[in-house]
């Protein structure tokens, strides 16, 4: 990621690429629901991803991710879903205790870890 984001703005990114992906959309009362947040704070947060360049925003209209915006909440989503697969499938968490350590934990992983990860759960599971 060229640009760092707060844990906070990746769960946006991440939020929007989850909608899009399941609904086609994302729209701003979709995205406070999702993250239990207010709209002001969607709104907020909209702005300063605007800012970045990661997503194209207009009130009544849904968000839409940039290719930049898109490239970096699949890295978000690449890393929560490795994190997870690993503390279900190695650890044997539960899928909601795993879903929840993912979420913590993916804001301060990095990509070589992330891949240690995978290298890790793959021989693991052969």
């Amino acid at each position: 990621m060229t640009k760092k984001l707060s844990a906070s703005l990746e769960d946006y990114l991440e939020a929007i690429a989850e909608l899009c992906a399941a609904e086609g959309h994302a729209h701003s009362k979709e995205i406070a629901q999702k993250l239990s947040v207010k709209m002001p704070s969607v709104t907020k947060a909209l702005q300063q991803l605007v800012d970045m360049g990661y997503i194209i925003y207009n009130t009544n209209y849904p968000v839409q991710l940039t290719a930049a915006g898109c490239a970096v909440a699949e890295e978000i989503v690449q890393r929560h879903r490795v994190l997870k697969r690993f503390f279900t499938d190695i650890l044997g968490l539960t899928p909601a205790k795993a879903a929840d350590t993912a979420c913590h934990l993916e804001h301060v992983v990095d990509e070589d870890t992330i891949a240690r990860f995978v290298i890790f759960s793959d021989a693991i599971t052969k």
